[in-house]
């Protein structure tokens, strides 16, 4: 968590760190389930802290297991949650063994890129969410997770792949494990968020829709479009420093040289940006003729119209977002409502998402969007 001047980062409060050592001295009293093979959990990173690059459409955090297969071979291992995951204890037994219906994910990838390669899903267990900073940045526990083998199952070929259970499968099994991406300085740009506007910084993003973000301190008063310095921090246990005034970032994100735009949440009834702009991405204001060039498409198309082309990453107004997509081969796109979180969607509705590049080969894909499923 972080708080006003120089520190970036403290330790779990006392309730999080007690909730974890309980359950860490509950899981000590247990014993492998008969036939399970007792496997650890290595350290798990979040988007930004992979190379390259690569967000997830839902909170994806990336590691490895050990004991899982060839000792010389790579054993994947993956926790996905909903972006609206809430603090708490979730069984993962909802999930069914099966990655499409599950909302909170555990699984492991044995021996990964080998023809002997196999998959384990969680068939049940307890994740215990913690502490959540930002839907990337999260402090959790694992305890009795059975996982077992799976192989893929309807939808093949959707956002999200199923999995079923192989009768007679191998099992693994996770007494206890915990995770921490919780970065130094580490935000959540989003409206309403505790650490959005802490006084005296902005919680820039480092992700395409803005629900992951790093603090930096807003020493000056510069506004939008003007010339800006960006002074690197000095250490990691301080933050970054520029001399735009609060809600303000520091970017070349638009242009090559850094200028102060405002910062907003596309997804809020009101973004916030000032007149004349839009909330681009990165959660920037930003004009949207400079938007243009450099690749971004506008159509004028309302939620739920046809679009005069047929993909625009921009449709509807401020406020009302989302992408024009033709997904039927028309060759005209409709207007999907843009959303954050796989849970936002509606009964016969699919999260999908806008994939963007990043530097090194990396990829960004928090855009998502609600389309009916079927299509």
């Amino acid at each position: 968590m972080t708080g006003c001047g120089q520190q970036t980062e403290a330790p779990a409060a006392p309730a999080e760190q007690e909730a974890i050592q309980t359950v860490e001295q509950q899981s000590a009293l247990l014993t492998p389930p008969a036939g399970c093979t007792e496997i650890t959990l290595g350290e798990l990173s979040n988007g930004v802290e992979l190379t390259p690059v690569f967000y997830g459409s839902q909170p994806t955090y990336r590691g490895e297991f050990s004991n899982l297969g060839d000792p010389a071979v790579a054993d994947l291992a993956r926790i996905r949650l909903d972006v609206n995951t809430a603090p708490g204890l979730h069984d993962l037994a909802a999930g069914g063994t099966n990655l499409f219906t599950c909302e909170q994910c555990v699984w492991g990838i044995q021996d990964s890129g080998t023809s002997g390669q196999k998959t384990f899903v969680a068939e049940s267990g307890a994740l215990l969410l913690a502490l959540k900073v930002s839907p990337q940045q999260t402090l959790g526990a694992l305890s009795n997770v059975v996982l077992r083998e799976s192989v893929s199952a309807p939808p093949v070929s959707a956002p999200y792949t199923g999995t079923a259970p192989v009768a007679g499968g191998e099992c693994r099994w996770i007494r206890f494990a915990t995770w921490n991406t919780i970065r130094p300085g580490g935000c959540d740009p989003r409206e309403g968020s505790l650490t959005a506007n802490i006084p005296g910084h902005t919680c820039v993003a480092t992700d395409y829709a803005a629900d992951d973000g790093t603090l930096e301190r807003s020493a000056g008063t510069k506004t939008q479009g003007e010339a800006c310095t960006y002074t690197a921090a000095s250490s990691p246990s301080e933050l970054a420093a520029t001399d735009c005034a609060q809600g303000y970032a520091c970017t070349d994100a638009y242009t090559d040289a850094p200028q102060c735009l405002a910062t907003c949440d596309y997804m809020a009834a009101n973004p916030g940006c000032p007149s004349g702009t839009v909330c681009g991405v990165y959660g920037l204001c930003i004009q949207q003729s400079v938007m243009e060039p450099i690749g971004f498409e506008f159509d004028p198309a309302l939620i739920g119209e046809t679009c005069t082309l047929g993909y625009a990453e921009f449709c509807g107004v401020e406020g009302a977002r989302g992408v024009c997509l033709d997904l039927k081969r028309t060759g005209h796109g409709t207007c999907f409502r843009y959303a954050r979180a796989r849970s936002e969607c509606g009964a016969g509705e699919e999260l999908g998402f806008v994939s963007y590049g990043r530097p090194g080969g990396g990829s960004d894909r928090t855009y998502g969007f609600c389309y009916p499923d079927g299509l």
